[in-house]
């Protein structure tokens, strides 16, 4: 069996033929000369039911594996959605997204699969499922402006009466975080939602269900399930998360420069 480096993907170079960024190998393009963009895609597999939602409130989020056939997959599924960063290289979030997921069957059209294997989330009603960084248990979220980015670097579901329907999604509050407008004294208030995220250091985004957006504590909702006819069924709720980032490209080095200077080993070097 092959080893493989951990979250090691290439920074794509402009030009490149790919329709998604790689979130298994923490893939990035350079699509802007000196940064780095990220793009994360995970879920979570939702199928207790009520009787055991209160061990389901602080979900870790999966990158499934590339590798789709069971009987020899060289590369398990990652079972944590990690941003990375250094000091010297930190990471900035700049969007987020959350959904339930709602197969292709069941909005009528001829699909994989079959028949439909993703149901409605359930939860406590005015409770919320939240995305976010995992700061001690619980995504500390704001639920208005915030000067240090975080609007930028969660979302939030309220769960409903009847729970959270599947094809419900959300992005983050702040949307993209960019100036629409200040005062003329420009504080820094005019910018709460215009900031990134910056972290100097890994940080592990899951999915938190918590009783306000804004809460700082631990995770603490009832927790989520889904239905005993959906579980009969077979049935799962699937919650998808992304989380965008940049980061500063690495330093310049030999290997950017060596293979164009002259040397006179080479052929069409000075061998003077």
């Amino acid at each position: 069996m092959a080893t493989y480096k951990s979250e090691a993907g290439a920074i794509l170079q402009p030009g490149n033929q790919i329709n998604r960024l790689s979130s298994y190998n923490t893939e990035g393009v350079y699509g802007w000369p000196g940064v780095e963009l990220y793009e994360l895609i995970g879920y979570v597999k939702i199928s207790n039911v009520a009787a055991d939602k209160a061990d389901f409130k602080t979900l870790d989020l999966i990158i499934p594996s590339p590798d789709r056939r069971t009987d020899d997959r060289v590369r398990n599924d990652r079972t944590s959605m990690v941003v990375q960063a250094s000091t010297t290289r930190p990471a900035y979030v700049y969007g987020a997204s959350l959904a339930v997921a709602a197969d292709i069957p069941s909005g009528g059209v001829v699909g994989f699969p079959a028949s439909p294997v993703t149901c409605n989330l359930q939860g406590t009603s005015s409770e919320f499922i939240v995305l976010g960084g995992d700061s001690s248990g619980a995504p500390g979220i704001p639920a208005t402006g915030s000067t240090t980015g975080l609007r930028a670097a969660g979302a939030s579901i309220e769960i409903g009466a009847s729970g959270i329907a599947q094809g419900t999604d959300a992005v983050a509050p702040a949307g993209f975080p960019a100036v629409t407008g200040v005062t003329a004294t420009i504080a820094s208030g005019d910018f709460n939602n215009s900031m990134m995220f910056k972290t100097t250091s890994d940080l592990t985004f899951k999915v938190f269900n918590m009783n306000a957006i804004a809460n700082t504590g631990a995770a603490n909702g009832d927790g989520v399930f889904i239905s005993a006819d959906d579980s009969a069924a077979g049935k799962a709720a699937y919650i998808v998360a992304r989380v965008n980032y940049l980061r500063p490209a690495a330093a310049v080095s030999w290997n950017d420069i060596q293979g164009f200077i002259d040397f006179a080993s080479q052929v069409g070097g000075n061998d003077e």
